[in-house]
């Protein structure tokens, strides 16, 4: 029914399925779609504990990708402003397990966060106020190898 509202015969309801469905940014069946056509390949946390894993980020990269030249493996959001106190916290709770059973990852507050913080990139723990928009995947890396390159 959610992947076709229109079979609910109730019209109000069919309406109002289509609707959350359409705008649900999160697990709707268009954004489960784009998923599996995004080049990032992500694995969510469901899956991952689906596979056994008890400490997950929201999201596994099944191919890393890089972000301002650092490599990314898994994406950790957070609705929340990265303080010092907060953000020393989620490094011992979480983002080292993370690094630790995954690799290199990327933490993005979405409220921002105190800049002195973002100290552990060449450690492998990168921070964003946003999802980055230049972010180089291995199709790009692969296209990039395959341009003709210029005499010497």
């Amino acid at each position: 029914m959610l992947k076709e509202p229109s079979l609910i015969p109730d019209q109000i309801l069919a309406n109002n399925i289509y609707q959350c469905t359409i705008n649900d940014c999160c697990y709707g069946p268009l954004v489960d779609c784009i998923k599996h056509f995004c080049p990032l390949s992500p694995v969510d946390e469901n899956e991952l504990r689906a596979m056994g894993y008890d400490k997950t980020p929201d999201i596994i990269l099944e191919v890393p990708v890089a972000v301002e030249g650092h490599i990314i493996h898994w994406i950790e959001s957070k609705a929340s402003f990265g303080d010092d106190h907060s953000h020393r916290t989620y490094l011992n709770e979480q983002f080292w397990s993370y690094w630790n059973r995954f690799g290199p990852g990327l933490v993005i507050y979405w409220y921002g966060f105190i800049g002195e913080l973002d100290c552990q990139r060449d450690r492998g723990i990168l921070l964003k106020d946003c999802f980055p928009t230049d972010i180089v995947t291995l199709c790009h890396a692969t296209q990039q190898d395959q341009l003709p390159q210029e005499p010497e």
